[in-house]
């Protein structure tokens, strides 16, 4: 069965997010055919380490593509393309990293469920948060599709 969410939407369904909206840092999502955009004003997050604190100072507004390049056994890993100033962005994701796990571990979802590769890449394992909600819940893919989130699961 395909499901079309909102990221918002989908981010809740994985555990990751409490409600149907998104974080106020998060600005505008939306995208076109496979790609999924998302901008962020990151002077609004909560945590970030230093060296990505102060970039947030010199350029606040973080745009972000992202892209499900592989889906294999319930993990989806998504490409970031992530720009501040023109500034390539992504190449700091693996500074989050710490503050994502300590989300998850917060939130009592799996470890090691969402994994930040030194690739400007991210192995997100939907079948692991999916079933941590929805026990018996297969996920057989996952896709962008015009800026919400596709989702093929079975019972």
């Amino acid at each position: 069965m395909r499901t079309e969410l909102t990221l918002a939407d989908t981010l809740n369904t994985l555990g990751l997010l409490g409600g149907s909206t998104l974080p106020r840092f998060v600005t505008d999502v939306g995208g076109q055919g496979d790609v999924l955009e998302v901008v962020a004003d990151a002077r609004s997050v909560k945590g970030l380490p230093g060296p990505l604190k102060l970039a947030t100072k010199l350029v606040p507004a973080v745009r972000s593509k992202l892209r499900v390049e592989q889906f294999d056994g319930g993990v989806a890993v998504l490409s970031v393309d992530a720009s501040a100033g023109g500034l390539p962005a992504h190449k700091m994701l693996g500074l989050a990293k710490n503050r994502i796990e300590s989300v998850l571990e917060s939130k009592g979802l799996p470890a090691g469920s969402v994994e930040i590769r030194p690739d400007a890449r991210i192995a997100l394992d939907v079948q692991r948060l999916l079933a941590a909600r929805h026990p018996g819940t297969v996920v057989t893919g996952m896709t962008f599709t015009d800026g919400q989130v596709a989702l093929d699961t079975a019972a």
